[in-house]
């Protein structure tokens, strides 16, 4: 971010919503995913890995545009 300007610090709030609405949402596919391995039709637990992979990046992906929305607003905020 050579050059901050608000549109990207909206931009960045909104990848940072999207990664939490990822973490969210993949909570219930390793539910499912635990339902599947309970009833036997996901014998090898494909939908649980996929599950805890989709809340890890989400989670990492949410942290990350934090970041840089974070120091993009700092930035803004200390020229003025």
């Amino acid at each position: 971010m050579k050059q901050p300007t608000w549109p990207k610090v909206f931009a960045f709030i909104g990848l940072t919503v999207m990664g939490l609405a990822l973490a969210l949402y993949s909570t219930t596919v390793a539910t499912g995913g635990i339902a599947g391995k309970i009833l036997g039709t996901d014998r090898v637990g494909d939908v649980l890995s996929l599950g805890t992979a989709f809340i890890m990046v989400g989670i990492a992906m949410a942290a990350a545009f934090a970041f840089l929305a974070l120091s993009g607003i700092r930035a803004l905020t200390r020229k003025t």
